[in-house]
Protein backbone atom coordinates (compact mmCIF):
# COMPACT_ATOMS: atom_id res chain seq x y z
CA UNK A 1 0.00 0.00 0.00
CA UNK A 2 1.29 3.47 -0.83
CA UNK A 3 1.75 6.12 1.83
CA UNK A 4 -1.14 8.19 0.45
CA UNK A 5 -3.44 5.17 0.40
CA UNK A 6 -2.55 4.31 3.99
CA UNK A 7 -3.11 7.91 5.11
CA UNK A 8 -6.64 7.80 3.65
CA UNK A 9 -7.29 4.57 5.58
CA UNK A 10 -6.26 5.94 8.98
CA UNK A 11 -9.64 7.56 9.85
CA UNK A 12 -11.27 4.19 9.30
CA UNK A 13 -9.03 2.22 11.67
CA UNK A 14 -11.02 0.76 14.56
CA UNK A 15 -8.12 1.26 16.94
CA UNK A 16 -4.43 2.01 17.12
CA UNK A 17 -1.74 1.26 19.70
CA UNK A 18 0.60 4.06 20.74
CA UNK A 19 3.84 3.43 22.61
CA UNK A 20 3.77 5.43 25.84
CA UNK A 21 6.59 5.90 28.32
CA UNK A 22 5.91 4.70 31.85
CA UNK A 23 8.63 7.13 32.98
CA UNK A 24 6.84 10.28 31.78
CA UNK A 25 3.22 9.10 31.28
CA UNK A 26 3.52 10.67 27.81
CA UNK A 27 4.15 9.24 24.34
CA UNK A 28 7.54 7.60 24.06
CA UNK A 29 9.69 9.78 21.80
CA UNK A 30 12.89 9.20 19.88
CA UNK A 31 15.03 11.54 17.80
CA UNK A 32 15.75 10.08 14.37
CA UNK A 33 19.53 10.10 13.93
CA UNK A 34 19.29 10.79 10.20
CA UNK A 35 16.38 13.23 9.87
CA UNK A 36 16.37 14.61 13.45
CA UNK A 37 12.60 14.19 13.53
CA UNK A 38 11.02 13.77 16.95
CA UNK A 39 9.14 10.51 16.47
CA UNK A 40 6.29 8.72 18.16
CA UNK A 41 5.45 5.09 17.33
CA UNK A 42 1.98 3.84 16.45
CA UNK A 43 0.94 0.28 15.60
CA UNK A 44 -2.14 -1.15 13.95
CA UNK A 45 -1.56 -4.62 15.46
CA UNK A 46 -1.65 -5.09 19.23
CA UNK A 47 0.84 -7.97 19.32
CA UNK A 48 3.44 -5.91 17.45
CA UNK A 49 2.93 -2.93 19.76
CA UNK A 50 3.24 -5.11 22.85
CA UNK A 51 6.44 -6.66 21.47
CA UNK A 52 7.91 -3.19 20.85
CA UNK A 53 7.02 -2.04 24.35
CA UNK A 54 8.57 -5.19 25.82
CA UNK A 55 11.78 -4.72 23.83
CA UNK A 56 12.11 -1.12 24.98
CA UNK A 57 11.38 -2.09 28.57
CA UNK A 58 14.17 -4.67 28.44
CA UNK A 59 16.47 -1.75 27.57
CA UNK A 60 15.22 -0.03 30.76
CA UNK A 61 13.05 2.28 28.67
CA UNK A 62 9.86 1.31 30.47
CA UNK A 63 6.97 1.60 28.01
CA UNK A 64 3.46 0.31 27.42
CA UNK A 65 1.28 -0.13 24.34
CA UNK A 66 -1.77 2.08 24.91
CA UNK A 67 -4.89 1.25 22.92
CA UNK A 68 -6.74 4.22 21.43
CA UNK A 69 -10.20 3.60 20.01
CA UNK A 70 -11.29 5.29 16.78
CA UNK A 71 -13.57 7.79 18.56
CA UNK A 72 -10.61 9.09 20.61
CA UNK A 73 -7.99 8.98 17.86
CA UNK A 74 -8.25 12.55 16.55
CA UNK A 75 -8.31 14.11 20.01
CA UNK A 76 -5.35 12.00 21.17
CA UNK A 77 -3.16 12.72 18.15
CA UNK A 78 -4.08 16.43 18.16
CA UNK A 79 -2.56 16.60 21.63
CA UNK A 80 0.81 15.65 20.15
CA UNK A 81 1.19 19.25 18.96
CA UNK A 82 1.60 20.31 22.60
CA UNK A 83 4.33 17.67 23.08
CA UNK A 84 6.49 18.99 20.24
CA UNK A 85 6.31 15.65 18.39
CA UNK A 86 6.43 16.21 14.63
CA UNK A 87 6.64 12.70 13.14
CA UNK A 88 4.29 9.74 13.53
CA UNK A 89 5.77 6.37 12.60
CA UNK A 90 2.92 3.99 11.78
CA UNK A 91 3.70 0.29 11.63
CA UNK A 92 1.31 -2.25 10.15
CA UNK A 93 1.86 -5.99 9.89
CA UNK A 94 3.81 -5.54 6.66
CA UNK A 95 4.85 -1.91 6.26
CA UNK A 96 6.11 1.22 7.97
CA UNK A 97 4.76 4.67 7.09
CA UNK A 98 6.24 7.96 8.26
CA UNK A 99 3.71 10.78 8.42
CA UNK A 100 4.29 14.29 9.65
CA UNK A 101 1.74 15.21 12.29
CA UNK A 102 0.80 18.39 10.42
CA UNK A 103 0.05 16.49 7.20
CA UNK A 104 -2.30 14.14 9.02
CA UNK A 105 -4.04 16.57 11.37
CA UNK A 106 -4.68 20.29 11.16
CA UNK A 107 -3.30 22.12 14.15
CA UNK A 108 -6.25 23.43 16.19
CA UNK A 109 -6.93 27.09 15.37
CA UNK A 110 -7.62 28.72 18.72
CA UNK A 111 -8.80 31.96 17.09
CA UNK A 112 -11.77 30.14 15.49
CA UNK A 113 -13.08 28.74 18.77
CA UNK A 114 -16.07 30.75 20.10
CA UNK A 115 -15.19 32.67 23.26
CA UNK A 116 -17.73 30.74 25.33
CA UNK A 117 -16.11 27.46 24.22
CA UNK A 118 -12.50 28.40 24.92
CA UNK A 119 -11.03 26.40 27.82
CA UNK A 120 -11.07 28.30 31.09
CA UNK A 121 -12.11 31.45 29.20
CA UNK A 122 -8.56 31.95 27.93
CA UNK A 123 -8.03 34.50 25.14
CA UNK A 124 -5.03 32.70 23.71
CA UNK A 125 -3.54 29.24 24.13
CA UNK A 126 -0.65 28.70 26.48
CA UNK A 127 1.56 25.96 25.09
CA UNK A 128 5.17 25.03 25.68
CA UNK A 129 5.98 22.25 23.17
CA UNK A 130 9.75 22.77 23.31
CA UNK A 131 9.71 22.51 27.10
CA UNK A 132 7.51 19.42 26.98
CA UNK A 133 9.77 17.78 24.40
CA UNK A 134 12.99 18.53 26.26
CA UNK A 135 11.47 17.20 29.51
CA UNK A 136 10.37 14.01 27.78
CA UNK A 137 13.86 13.27 26.46
CA UNK A 138 15.53 14.19 29.75
CA UNK A 139 13.23 12.22 32.04
CA UNK A 140 13.11 9.17 29.75
CA UNK A 141 16.87 8.89 30.31
CA UNK A 142 17.13 10.13 33.89
CA UNK A 143 14.49 7.75 35.22
CA UNK A 144 15.93 4.67 33.52
CA UNK A 145 18.19 4.14 36.53
CA UNK A 146 21.25 3.16 34.51
CA UNK A 147 24.27 1.93 36.50
CA UNK A 148 26.67 3.91 34.30
CA UNK A 149 24.71 6.90 33.02
CA UNK A 150 26.05 9.17 30.32
CA UNK A 151 26.67 12.17 32.56
CA UNK A 152 27.60 14.46 29.70
CA UNK A 153 24.37 13.65 27.87
CA UNK A 154 22.38 14.18 31.06
CA UNK A 155 24.00 17.55 31.60
CA UNK A 156 23.28 18.64 28.04
CA UNK A 157 19.61 17.62 28.28
CA UNK A 158 19.25 19.21 31.71
CA UNK A 159 20.63 22.49 30.37
CA UNK A 160 18.13 22.43 27.51
CA UNK A 161 15.28 21.86 29.97
CA UNK A 162 16.53 24.76 32.11
CA UNK A 163 16.59 27.15 29.14
CA UNK A 164 13.05 26.16 28.18
CA UNK A 165 11.88 26.53 31.77
CA UNK A 166 13.21 30.09 31.73
CA UNK A 167 11.38 30.93 28.51
CA UNK A 168 8.03 29.43 29.46
CA UNK A 169 4.81 30.77 30.88
CA UNK A 170 2.79 28.46 33.09
CA UNK A 171 -0.78 27.97 34.20
CA UNK A 172 -1.35 27.92 37.96
CA UNK A 173 -4.73 26.90 39.40
CA UNK A 174 -6.09 29.03 42.21
CA UNK A 175 -9.25 28.99 44.29
CA UNK A 176 -11.33 31.90 45.52
CA UNK A 177 -11.62 32.24 49.28
CA UNK A 178 -12.60 34.84 51.83
CA UNK A 179 -10.32 36.42 54.41
CA UNK A 180 -11.42 39.19 56.75
CA UNK A 181 -14.45 39.76 54.55
CA UNK A 182 -12.41 40.11 51.37
CA UNK A 183 -12.13 37.72 48.45
CA UNK A 184 -8.65 36.36 47.91
CA UNK A 185 -7.04 33.82 45.60
CA UNK A 186 -5.47 30.80 47.25
CA UNK A 187 -2.91 28.62 45.50
CA UNK A 188 -3.82 24.95 45.21
CA UNK A 189 -1.51 22.46 46.89
CA UNK A 190 -0.95 18.75 46.32
CA UNK A 191 0.64 16.24 48.68
CA UNK A 192 2.97 13.62 47.21
CA UNK A 193 3.29 10.03 48.41
CA UNK A 194 6.34 10.92 50.51
CA UNK A 195 4.36 13.63 52.30
CA UNK A 196 5.97 16.51 50.41
CA UNK A 197 3.62 19.39 49.58
CA UNK A 198 4.03 21.27 46.30
CA UNK A 199 2.12 23.71 44.12
CA UNK A 200 0.94 22.29 40.77
CA UNK A 201 1.71 24.26 37.61
CA UNK A 202 1.05 23.33 33.99
CA UNK A 203 2.56 23.86 30.55
CA UNK A 204 -0.85 23.97 28.88
CA UNK A 205 -4.58 23.43 29.38
CA UNK A 206 -4.38 19.82 28.16
CA UNK A 207 -1.99 18.94 31.00
CA UNK A 208 -4.29 20.69 33.47
CA UNK A 209 -7.30 18.73 32.19
CA UNK A 210 -5.37 15.45 32.55
CA UNK A 211 -4.76 16.39 36.18
CA UNK A 212 -8.10 17.91 37.10
CA UNK A 213 -10.63 16.27 34.81
CA UNK A 214 -13.41 18.57 33.63
CA UNK A 215 -13.70 20.62 36.82
CA UNK A 216 -13.52 24.34 36.20
CA UNK A 217 -11.28 26.53 38.29
CA UNK A 218 -9.44 29.78 37.85
CA UNK A 219 -6.10 29.61 36.10
CA UNK A 220 -3.57 32.42 36.33
CA UNK A 221 -0.46 32.96 34.26
CA UNK A 222 2.91 32.80 35.92
CA UNK A 223 6.59 32.45 35.05
CA UNK A 224 9.88 31.84 36.84
CA UNK A 225 10.30 35.47 37.87
CA UNK A 226 6.85 35.57 39.47
CA UNK A 227 7.39 32.17 41.07
CA UNK A 228 10.70 33.42 42.46
CA UNK A 229 8.87 36.23 44.29
CA UNK A 230 6.07 34.06 45.69
CA UNK A 231 5.94 33.41 49.39
CA UNK A 232 5.14 29.74 49.71
CA UNK A 233 3.47 28.07 52.69
CA UNK A 234 6.08 26.85 55.16
CA UNK A 235 5.45 23.17 54.40
CA UNK A 236 5.62 23.63 50.62
CA UNK A 237 8.89 22.67 48.94
CA UNK A 238 8.27 24.22 45.53
CA UNK A 239 6.35 23.51 42.35
CA UNK A 240 5.40 20.33 40.48
CA UNK A 241 5.20 20.81 36.72
CA UNK A 242 2.51 18.69 35.02
CA UNK A 243 1.67 16.33 37.91
CA UNK A 244 -0.34 13.94 35.70
CA UNK A 245 2.34 13.90 33.00
CA UNK A 246 6.09 14.22 33.36
CA UNK A 247 5.80 15.39 36.98
CA UNK A 248 8.97 17.49 37.08
CA UNK A 249 9.67 18.85 40.58
CA UNK A 250 11.01 22.39 40.78
CA UNK A 251 12.20 23.25 44.26
CA UNK A 252 11.96 26.85 45.39
CA UNK A 253 15.77 27.01 45.48
CA UNK A 254 16.00 25.79 41.87
CA UNK A 255 13.40 28.32 40.73
CA UNK A 256 15.30 31.12 42.46
CA UNK A 257 18.53 30.04 40.79
CA UNK A 258 17.00 29.80 37.31
CA UNK A 259 15.17 33.11 37.68
CA UNK A 260 18.42 34.77 38.72
CA UNK A 261 20.30 33.24 35.79
CA UNK A 262 17.61 34.49 33.42
CA UNK A 263 18.06 38.05 34.66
Amino acid sequence: MTKDAFKKNIPGLEKIFIIYSRLTHLPYVECNEETFDDESFIYTEEEDAVAKAKALTEEKKATVALKVENKHMLQTLSGFFTYGINMLVFRTKEEEYRLELKELINRPDFSKIPNDKKPMGMDKPIENPQLQLSMMYFLQELRRGMEKPDKEAYRSMEEEVAVNLQRAQYLMPVQEAEKDGNKILQMMMIKLKDGTTMLPIFTDVLEYMHFNGKRETKLVLTDLEKMDKMTLPAETKGFLLNPAGAGLPLTKEYVVRLAGAKG
